[in-house]
């Protein structure tokens, strides 16, 4: 028989039906039970070799003759048990029309293990008395207990820690041009709702059957890490590794054109100097660099990605001590009344000021903190200087003039900013006008969240600004919708190059747009009085830019408006006009074919025509926003742009606006160019008109991308990163521990979520060998004598019961708020991690520690 004589498939009745997939996975043979008639059939036998119950007959007397000479007897029991036409069909009914039985079959030569898959019950398209069994042989030794019961029982594939014992061993003898190549199957949790977890766990099956494939025939070892990642050690063959991805490719394409959850391909090679966690370590981010790119999915790893992440973790630790040195402060930018130039309120800028008196800029150390999720950190610390510093103000006598503090979209998914804002208000007796909170535009993309913040916070009193107002996203439904305070206008919109022209119908029509609404408008980066003046003149009553004042020291701050005659109090205030119709936005005397387009922002008309979304007409603003010269032809049949798996959610939307002409309906579709990136657009639609054939929608589209990356991408640098850090918090007077990275998961055998929760009830301690638990203690209360130092090697029990030996090393930050915070990093002794945990204590902990003990 030919290698790929298991590649020949049956007809089946309706394959479209979802459990019929099981026949497009190799297989060795099918059989049909019919449990009516008491009857078995043979379908086809792909492997001549392969033994079958005898012919076609009586059912019991054909399984028991089977089972009593080709299988096992350990398993004979259980085999006959499930074959039992009595209760077979009520357990599939139970399982969703799938379930499955490995058991020892007896083949030439040997025992081997094999699987026998059974697909029933009415919802799989199959008559209910009917049932279909796939038989597949592992070519798995039976005599191998030990690696067999290791196995995973949907994918057959070895578990993490056992493939990372086989390949220490298997490298002992095979190191050179060897390499790891770890599979990623993007976007499964959304393949599990889509489809249903039957059909993930068959996908999961299926990607199994292709990496044992693909282990025996390049003398390799494959591993199941969890989830939807995968391993695989084989020599180094750049063709073999493409066939390996083409054939899991095929496995989801199969799943038809309306699915695009493609596997990302991340490869590193095999050196001496490096164990086999940290290769499959770099194999995973260069996975995760591979999901950036659709066009090629297959990435090798360089070492230019650990130097950003060990630069990041660099800036990250900086930070983490600037925060406790006092190296942070705010500076303050006044805000200004363009007719009487007097102050009415100032914006705060974080500033970080080392030791030696060099300043580090925002943009060095702010992306960073974005990246991995400790934004909210330095927010929340400049949120509360800025409320100790009004206090101050206030009780030495002062006119308090409102300052803004800025709120980033991942402060609000992180915290509840507007109960933290009201706790700090109560904290320090402040009146909530004094604190005004700027939100960035972007951030307003996600309009549930955000939305629901900005409702919570205006009804607590806070005045809420829009910031970056025009960058991209800006709509007149936007602002009904979001019902803002006040709008933050950039001035760049006045200096675009030599299309000057341009950047002044863009500036009129936004300030048309808040008249409309009749929100006020603070533009900011003003530098010259000739931008001054032309600003002036479009109604503006407030800026910001160093024309007036640059950034400075609240102590500078101070000086200046402690005079009453350079501060005004009245706060911002629309001086509204005579109020027009929107109909006269048609009317070309009065607004040019420019200023409007620059008013709607990208806008485009859509028809919808049986299953074709085309876009019919649409203006220049959209041409830019979207970059049409990108994209083939996306003007045509928009759905088959979208990535597969958002296509239904344009019908959805679509549908959505037909059913709610007033308010339409929005949502984010994701498009691949025409170079395999993607692109992610909102999109807003509203129904127009139809007719017998067709539907007409008006909708405006906005480029989303970077903004919906920011929280995966945040994910992905946590979980790569070479650190575990894990902060407290200490707050209602209790200790709380929050784990952003762990180091030490695959050494202690416990996820980032199990230690936090250990760390928290106090459940850690009981892994420390108990003979040496109370020096240990004793140490981390004495650590302040001895910092930077190692401690001697001590025993941790790791979750599979094995002794890990690691040693720590104390370091100590100051806050002002908190106190004294101790720093402990904990390594292995091996030295098999660059870098491992970093856990903080305060002073209470060790109080806490010492009880305890």
């Amino acid at each position: 028989m030919e290698p790929d004589s298991k590649l020949i498939r049956p007809v089946l009745p309706e394959p479209e039906q979802p459990l019929m997939q099981l026949a497009l996975e190799p297989y060795d043979a099918l059989i049909e039970l019919d449990v009516e008639q008491m009857a078995v059939r043979t379908i086809h036998r792909a492997n001549e070799a392969f033994p079958l119950p005898d012919g076609n007959g009586a059912y019991n007397v054909i399984m028991n003759r089977y089972a009593d000479i080709m299988v096992h007897p350990d398993d004979r029991e259980p085999f006959m048990q499930a074959f039992d036409p009595n209760t077979l069909p009520q357990r599939l009914r139970e399982a969703d029309g799938l379930s499955s039985l490995r058991y020892r079959l007896r083949l030439p030569g040997d025992w081997r293990w094999t699987e026998a898959a059974f697909v029933g019950a009415p919802h799989t398209g199959m008559p209910e008395h009917v049932i279909y069994v796939f038989f597949r042989n592992s070519d798995i030794p039976a005599d191998d207990d030990s690696d067999e019961m290791q196995r995973n029982d949907l994918t057959g594939l070895l578990p993490e820690q056992a493939f990372f014992e086989h390949a220490k061993e298997l490298l002992r003898e095979h190191g050179d041009g060897w390499c790891v190549v770890v599979i990623d199957l993007e976007h499964f949790k959304l393949f599990n709702e889509w489809y249903g977890r039957e059909q993930g766990d068959i996908l999961l099956r299926q990607v199994g059957v292709c990496l044992t494939r693909a282990e025996l025939e390049n003398g390799g070892i494959a591993c199941h890490m969890g989830q939807d990642d995968f391993a695989l050690l084989i020599p180094y063959d750049e063709r073999k590794i493409e066939l390996i991805y083409e054939q899991v490719h095929g496995l989801i394409v199969r799943y038809g054109t309306s699915v695009g959850f493609l596997p990302a391909f991340g490869v590193c090679m095999v050196d001496e100097g490096s164990s086999i966690e940290q290769i499959c370590d770099r194999a995973s981010m260069a996975a995760m660099r591979a999901k950036d790119n659709y066009h090629s999915r297959i990435r090798i790893f360089d070492p230019l990605m650990y130097e950003k992440a060990d630069w990041d973790y660099h800036v990250l630790t900086d930070f983490q001590k600037a925060m406790s040195n006092h190296e942070l402060s705010f500076y303050l930018q006044p805000q200004c009344h363009i007719a009487t130039e007097r102050i009415v309120g100032a914006e705060s800028l974080v500033r970080w000021r080392k030791p030696d008196g060099k300043m580090v800029p925002p943009g060095v150390f702010v992306p960073v903190l974005e990246e991995y999720g400790f934004i909210t950190d330095m927010d929340k610390f400049v949120w509360e200087e800025v409320c100790k510093w009004q206090k101050n103000w206030i009780d030495s006598g002062h006119t308090p003039l409102p300052v803004s503090v800025n709120v980033s979209q991942i402060d609000i998914y992180t915290i509840d900013v507007p109960a933290f804002f009201e706790s700090l208000i109560k904290k320090y007796e402040l009146p909530t006008e004094v604190i005004k909170i700027e939100i960035t535009e972007s951030a307003y993309v996600d309009n549930g969240s955000v939305a629901d913040a900005v409702t919570r916070l205006r009804e607590k009193g806070f005045l809420v600004l829009m910031d970056d107002f025009g960058s991209g996203y800006s709509s007149l439904n936007m602002l009904r919708n979001l019902n803002i305070d006040v709008i933050k206008l950039d001035a760049q919109f006045l200096r675009m190059g030599g299309d000057d022209r341009k950047g002044i119908q863009i500036m009129e029509s936004i300030v048309n747009m808040a008249t409309t609404m009749g929100v006020p408008i603070i533009v900011e980066g003003v530098e010259t009085r000739q931008e001054t003046d032309f600003l002036s003149g479009l109604g503006c009553s407030y800026v910001q830019g160093y024309y007036f004042y640059r950034p400075m020291p609240k102590e500078d701050f101070q000086n200046l408006i402690s005079n009453p005659e350079h501060i005004d109090t009245s706060g911002f205030t629309f001086a509204a006009k005579d109020q027009f119709h929107t109909r006269e936005f048609l009317d070309r005397s009065v607004f040019s074919d420019a200023m409007l387009n620059n008013i709607l922002g990208p806008v485009a008309f859509f028809q919808l025509h049986g299953k074709d979304v085309d876009i019919v007409r649409f203006n220049r603003q959209l041409y830019d926003e979207v970059n049409l010269s990108s994209f083939n032809d996306i003007t045509r049949a928009l759905q088959d742009r979208a990535l597969p798996e958002d296509a239904p959610r344009l019908y959805e939307l679509l549908d959505q606006a037909y059913s709610d002409p007033l308010d339409g309906a929005g949502g984010v579709i994701r498009f691949m160019r025409a170079d395999g990136s993607t692109a992610q657009f909102r999109m807003q639609f509203f129904f127009l008109e139809e007719d017998e054939n067709s539907r007409t929608f008006y909708g405006s589209v906005h480029d989303v991308t970077s903004t919906n990356r920011l929280s995966e991408q945040m994910g992905l640098l946590t979980r790569l990163s070479p650190a575990s850090i894990i902060f407290l918090q200490h707050t209602g007077g209790e200790l709380r521990f929050r784990v952003a990275t762990h180091g030490l998961e695959r050494a202690l055998g416990i996820g980032r979520d199990e230690l936090e929760h250990e760390l928290n009830i106090g459940a850690f301690r009981e892994r420390l060998d108990p003979r040496e638990r109370e020096a240990l203690l004793q140490l981390i209360v004495n650590s302040g004598m001895n910092m930077g130092s190692f401690s001697p090697p001590f025993r941790v029990t790791a979750a599979d019961g094995t002794e890990q030996m690691l040693c720590m090393r104390f370091d100590s930050v100051h806050d002002k708020a908190s106190g004294v915070e101790y720093v402990l990093v904990l390594s292995p002794v091996d030295g098999s991690a660059q870098l491992g945990s970093s856990i903080v204590f305060s002073e209470a902990e060790h109080a806490v520690s010492q009880q305890t003990s």
